[in-house]
């Protein structure tokens, strides 16, 4: 004879109206304007000085990208703030760039290397820094974009290319690269300013 089976031997239908789905990821809220502005404004500047931005308009670049930000914030997912705040500032430096060469607005600015040049002990050692530093930073302008900022922020800035590989959302190898392709240049131009120079000695 058949056992009656019992009502705990089979699991309940679902109620009507309710679907079984995966579990989904939790949501990350955008953090607040306030917040933002506070904790990112001195890495943004550092950024947009290592992407060349003038040293006259650095500070407002910076506040322009913030100005972004806060447009923005609303769709923004809340994931990889530094990221996302890079590629803004890179926009915005490269679009500060095409307005300047359109508007003819070329002049002279203070070097990016400027908080590297150091007092020497006398007008002649000061000279020959700031010379140097002026040197520099033409070589830096004539890098691409990527490979100079990867450069300065690696070199100069200290940043590690893990870290530079996350603002640029690229591969780690390609920082590396950037950073290969930027060193070969500056040691090709130095060695044709040191052959011009030992050439008038």
């Amino acid at each position: 004879m058949a056992l009656k089976p019992s009502l705990t031997q089979f699991p309940a239908d679902p109620p009507q109206g309710t679907e079984l789905s995966e579990p989904q990821p939790p949501v990350v809220a955008p953090p607040e304007f306030d917040a933002l502005y506070e904790e990112w404004f001195d890495e943004v500047a550092r950024w947009i000085r290592a992407m060349g931005g003038p040293e006259a308009d650095r500070e407002d670049l910076v506040q322009d990208v913030f100005l972004v930000v806060y447009r923005r914030l609303p769709d923004f997912d809340g994931k990889n703030v530094a990221g996302w705040l890079y590629q803004i500032a890179r926009r915005r430096v490269r679009d500060f760039r095409r307005l300047f060469w359109v508007k003819h607005l070329f002049g002279p600015s203070v070097p990016l290397t400027d908080s590297l040049a150091k007092p020497g002990p006398n007008p002649a050692d000061s000279l020959e820094t700031k010379e140097k530093s002026q040197q520099l930073d033409e070589m830096l302008r004539a890098l691409n974009p990527d490979q100079r900022a990867a450069f300065v922020l690696f070199e100069i800035e200290g940043y590690s290319g893990e870290e530079i590989a996350r603002l640029q959302e690229v591969p780690l190898n390609t920082v590396w690269a950037r950073i290969h392709k930027a060193r070969k240049k500056l040691q090709t131009r130095i060695a044709k300013i040191e052959k011009r120079e030992f050439g008038r000695s």
